[in-house]
């Protein structure tokens, strides 16, 4: 039974990362590659356990360590970034340049227990400040900033998203699979979102029109619906340009005024509205 749950961590978290990442490259934003850090310690996590139940664990500490520096650094950055994200800290915002020095510090340190002899554990001390505080840090700022993940866009699968990591702190001491349970519910998670507001278009119940109250109640003009309904069908910035025949920056400008209307910060928020209203 643990193998089937190990083999399926390993599956599920790979699609989703494969899945972040196209979506990183296609759209540009940071929100994506937050997403994509996380799940791609999630397969490493599964991966590695997977390996180890079937041959032996990583012993040696050359390999060892290795495998930590880069868990270690992923998963820092990508947890606190996306919680973040979540909280609506901006993205020049100082706190975020202290997080990314502190995952380079923790990288350049795991590399350093490969000669550092007197830590006998260097796994131990790799999971403290890789997975566990980063993850404790993130917790802490979601509880004390609750009421702006319940604000905006995607607030069931934000609540989603505390209630799995809450569960699986509990569970992990009752359960061995447990985390790897999580792993394979957060990769489910972002295969919905993804296809339930990138390929579920609302359009397609609309008959590639917008609703009149969404219109009305946010002022959209008519190149701003065409716009609007050209995002839906999955066009990048450059396509959306080519198709209406304006240059980049023309739609980079509609881009913003249609965020500022609708109060939101990127496609993904304005498909998740779209969907909800």
């Amino acid at each position: 039974m643990e193998e089937i749950v190990l083999f399926l961590a390993c599956i599920f978290s790979f699609a989703a990362v494969l899945i972040s990442f196209l979506f990183f490259l296609r759209y540009k934003k940071f929100f994506f590659l937050h997403v994509l850090l996380i799940l791609l310690t999630f397969f490493m996590i599964s991966a590695n356990n997977f390996y180890a139940l079937i041959h032996s664990p990583l012993t040696e500490r050359l390999p060892l360590c290795i495998f930590g520096a880069f868990l270690s650094l992923f998963f820092s950055f990508g947890i606190i970034n996306f919680t973040f994200d979540l909280i609506h800290i901006s993205g020049s915002a100082t706190i975020r340049k202290i997080i990314c020095g502190y995952s380079l510090v923790v990288f350049v340190f795991a590399f350093a227990l490969i000669f550092l002899t007197g830590f006998a554990n260097p796994a131990f001390i790799l999971n403290l400040l890789g997975l566990w505080i980063p993850t404790g840090f993130a917790l802490l700022i979601s509880i004390s900033f609750f009421k702006r993940i319940d604000t905006g866009v995607f607030r069931k699968e934000k609540w989603i998203i505390l209630v799995l990591a809450a569960l699986n702190l509990v569970l992990s001491f009752v359960l061995h699979s447990a985390p790897f349970i999580f792993i394979i519910s957060i990769s489910l998670l972002v295969f919905h979102v993804f296809y339930h507001f990138y390929f579920s278009s609302p359009i397609s119940k609309t008959e590639k029109t917008l609703k009149d109250d969404f219109i009305k109640n946010f002022s959209i003009t008519k190149r701003e619906q065409e716009i609007i309904v050209e995002l839906l069908n999955g066009k990048s910035n450059k396509e959306l340009a080519e198709a209406l025949f304006v240059s980049e920056k023309t739609i980079e400008t509609h881009l913003a005024n249609i965020y500022r209307k609708v109060g939101v910060k990127n496609r993904l928020e304005l498909f998740s509205r779209l969907q909800n209203d």
